[in-house]
């Protein structure tokens, strides 16, 4: 299982594991690998979308035994392919073009947990329109348009993915801003513009704080929300 420690520090109660999807899967990630359990569907992925796809799942496995020390081996999926997690749980799951990840936590630490791994650059500033709204940061003194534009599009996909969870609702990228970014100690904040549900949103709860590393060419963001 591959620990980087850039990626590590930033999790606070949530555990997290991710494998490099450059290298075949090998050792403690191969044994778990050859137990998950899926659907005959994955089997006609394209096989690089299967090995993503078991990827995801081993280490969303490692990650839930460091929380409960037990193996999550059958993680079943919604109809818009989100994980059907434990009900003591809460997760997040990501894949770029080099790596993935998941990460676990207890529910009785978090209610919502997002990740999302993403290449800097892979958001383009052609499409920048439908990404940020006119709450976003528009510049930053420690980050090129590429890395700003790649970190607001990060930390909108691991909010989505923290709360979409909790309210079973979907919401676009205008729904929400990336307000502050701190390079730092690599933390930002990103505000609710629309009023998700009677709990989330600009007349309810609405800030939350979030943190991020860049490894290489790849940016990870992460929300934990208590």
């Amino acid at each position: 299982m591959k620990k980087l420690n850039v990626w590590n520090e930033l999790f606070r109660k949530s555990a997290f594991n991710s494998l490099d999807r450059r290298l075949d899967i090998s050792g403690e990630a191969a044994l778990v690998s050859s137990k998950i359990i899926f659907s005959d569907a994955v089997n006609t992925f394209h096989p690089e979308r299967k090995k993503e796809f078991i990827m995801g799942r081993v280490c969303a496995s490692q990650s839930f035994k460091e929380c409960f020390g037990e193996d999550l081996l059958d993680l079943p999926a919604n109809t818009d392919r989100s994980p059907v997690w434990p009900s003591k749980a809460v997760g997040s799951i990501s894949h770029n073009r080099n790596w993935a990840g998941a990460a676990v936590a207890k529910s009785s630490d978090l209610i919502g947990l997002g990740i999302d791994f993403e290449l800097i650059g892979r958001a383009k500033p052609e499409i920048s329109s439908h990404i940020t709204t006119g709450h976003d940061l528009v510049n930053h003194p420690s980050l090129s348009e590429e890395e700003l534009l790649t970190l607001i599009f990060s930390s909108k996909e691991s909010l989505y993915k923290a709360l979409y969870p909790i309210i079973k609702k979907f919401f676009g990228f205008q729904a929400a801003a990336l307000r502050e970014v701190d390079t730092n100690n690599g933390s930002f904040v990103i505000e609710l513009l629309t009023d998700l549900s009677e709990n989330f949103g600009p007349a309810s709860r609405h800030i939350f704080h979030g943190r991020f590393a860049v490894n290489e060419e790849t940016c990870l963001t992460v929300l934990e929300i208590s």
